[in-house]
């Protein structure tokens, strides 16, 4: 797992400084303590950090071919490069080292663009082609590893992390005021835009040719349905192969390994293959929390410990941690993300850190699988829907505005078509909320961006099924630019490599291949998932009520963090930004410590996007020196 950084002038006369690609990237320190490399050549620079995991011998990147006119800068895992390394030794390359990486040089050598379609992992890299002049960049399939980039007349440059554009003194940091209604109505902002004016992410399944002159950018995976034809119980019975054979890819490496353990259904599925697949103990990894009664699920994750005899680790956050903690989560993870989670994740993985370099976790099978209570309540949801589809009650009823905001949310649920409903639910956040939230001028400003996002993403999914719709969008956009990009944020800020094998795009695949009642039924989900795992986990935790890593923000915020966040968010300063509406603001804080409303997550979400506009658009970001 490592960090990479390059730069393209469009000038042929300017020169990239060899120490000013290591101080640009040394603002990604922490995805690789181990090692840096530096490549320039004339108008172009490459960086590289690394966190050495397979083949600790080898050099730093950049990685070079025979010829040393082609190289690579490289974040990630190939889980088939033994494979893809036999074949092209087969039509004569040569190898010099035994790491993943170098794969990927020779892959571009023997097929161009075409080379990336015959990876099987998690990556991000870009390829140097000397001869051409010309950066080619990719990102996995699913999103598991993040790239940026910024573009202009003078310039492109992309990076693993966004402080190192920032740190180059070519870019401003300025707010992207169209992401903030995809912030505050999402909970994230989805590709290709981020919080920054300008900087974008690449999107998932892309990759992009650049040269002196343009960039081009291209879509070399699509997740589509496909009819199988196959029965419940022969998809068990492969689902459990292709499980075990995807967990057991993932244990690939020359440093030890562990896994994050919640308790659920499907962390403890990892563990329990990983368990059949080692010969030493797993180290498993757990979070709780003070006092926490029903959030935590400590019993459950030491019970599968105890089954497994696994290296069983805690750790405890109390409310002072989850709050001091907020500016190093924002610290790393660049932008506002409403990921309470992420806190514990960046916490735990301290706690780990010390024990393994790998860590394992079960990120993705709900979004695969359906696991998510939201799936099977959208179904019943489209049924009150069509009973009472000619009755905009949000319109209607008199007093709509005054209600809590949870039966507002309800209400307009039911009155809207699904594609409708479904863009308001990552935040619980229907219009009636927003045009309280927002002030005048900034309502009027705020564009409609998220309905056009939503249209268009709608629109090439004719033919899917409601729940195929759901679980296409949540695998495309929740999952990459929120949960995946917490996960690696808060794991490579303590150097720390996070896997996660429910995320093989042929296991993901093979999931969005099986019909809608394999998966979901009128009170649960993951049905093929439980079924298959039966003889692995005893019933309890298989089909227990789902939970994650919940944190019990709702008590926190009505006691011991009501005063800081209110300090914050009542601030002249937040104010005076003209966002919020201060009223909005005041009310909400009031209600929930009150206790009539939760409205933790949006209090949440609001002091999040504040301290983030503080550390990155308030404080200007250091440039790195011009050495000569």
């Amino acid at each position: 797992m490592c960090g990479i950084f390059g730069i393209l002038f469009r000038e042929k006369s300017r020169v990239v400084k060899k120490n000013w690609v290591s101080d640009v990237i040394d603002t990604m320190s922490h995805r690789g303590p181990d090692d840096q490399g530096v490549f320039t050549d004339g108008n172009i620079g490459l960086g590289h950090r690394r966190l050495n995991i397979i083949d600790l011998s080898a050099g730093p990147q950049p990685v070079f071919n025979e010829k040393g006119d082609v190289c690579v800068v490289f974040n990630g895992e190939i889980y088939n490069f033994g494979a893809v390394r036999a074949e092209l030794q087969q039509k004569g390359h040569v190898f010099r080292t035994n790491c993943d990486t170098e794969v990927i040089v020779h892959a571009y050598e023997e097929w161009g663009r075409e080379s990336v379609s015959r990876l099987r992992g998690m990556f991000a890299f870009a390829v140097y082609d000397g001869k051409r002049k010309r950066l080619f960049l990719a990102r996995d399939r699913l999103g598991i590893k993040p790239l940026y980039f910024y573009e202009d007349a003078d310039a492109f440059i992309f990076a693993s992390e966004i402080k190192p554009i920032l740190r180059t003194g070519l870019v401003s940091a300025e707010v992207n005021h169209n992401a903030v209604d995809f912030y505050m109505s999402l909970g994230y902002v989805p590709a290709p835009e981020t919080g920054f004016k300008n900087i974008f992410k690449l999107e998932p399944g892309h990759c992009m040719s650049v040269d002196e002159k343009s960039a081009n950018k291209s879509e070399y995976w699509r997740l589509e349905p496909k009819d199988t034809g196959i029965s419940f119980n022969d998809a068990s019975i492969k689902f459990k192969k292709m499980f075990s054979e995807c967990v057991e890819s993932h244990l690939m490496s020359d440093v030890p390994l562990g896994v994050f353990l919640s308790g659920g259904l499907d962390s403890s599925a990892v563990v329990g293959v990983m368990s059949r697949n080692t010969k030493t103990p797993v180290k498993t990894f757990s979070v709780g929390y003070k006092n926490a009664g029903e959030f935590s699920e400590l019993e459950y994750a030491r019970k599968v410990a105890g089954i497994f005899k696994t290296e069983h680790h805690e750790f405890i956050l109390e409310p002072g941690d989850f709050f001091g903690s907020i500016n190093t989560f924002l610290h790393y993870s660049e932008e506002p993300v409403v990921e309470s989670a992420a806190i514990a994740l960046y916490q735990l993985s301290k706690v780990a850190r010390s024990h393994v370099t790998v860590l394992l976790s079960g990120e993705g099978a709900d979004e695969l699988f359906g696991g998510y209570p939201l799936y099977w309540k959208m179904k019943n949801l489209e049924r009150l829907h069509d009973f009472f589809r000619f009755v905009p009650a949000h319109k209607t009823i008199p007093f709509f505005n005054m209600l809590p905001e949870k039966y507002q949310k309800y209400l307009y649920w039911i009155s809207v078509p699904f594609a409708s409903r479904y863009k308001t639910v990552p935040c619980d956040v229907v219009p009636s909320m927003t045009g309280k939230m927002y002030t005048d001028d900034f309502r009027k400003a705020a564009d409609s961006r998220l309905a056009a996002f939503f249209e268009d993403a709608y629109r090439r999914l004719d033919g899917m099924s409601m729940l195929q719709k759901m679980l296409y969008i949540d695998t495309k956009y929740w999952l990459p630019d929120d949960l995946l990009l917490k996960a690696d944020k808060m794991t490579m800020a303590t150097s720390v490599e996070l896997r996660v094998p429910f995320l093989d795009h042929e296991f993901v695949e093979f999931a969005f291949s099986l019909p809608d009642d394999f998966k979901v039924n009128n009170v649960q989900g993951k049905l093929i998932f439980k079924k298959a795992v039966e003889d692995l986990l005893p019933h309890d935790i298989i089909y227990r009520q789902k939970k994650g890593f919940p944190v019990p923000m709702s008590r926190w915020f009505s006691g011991d963090l009501h005063k800081g966040a209110s300090d914050i968010l009542l601030d002249p300063v937040t104010i005076n930004r003209g966002y919020f509406s201060k009223d909005y603001l005041r009310k909400i804080l009031l209600k929930h410590k009150q206790g009539g409303q939760d409205l933790s997550r949006r209090i949440f979400s609001l002091l999040v996007f504040e301290m983030w506009h503080r550390m990155y658009i308030d404080e200007a970001f250091p440039a790195a020196k011009k050495h000569s």
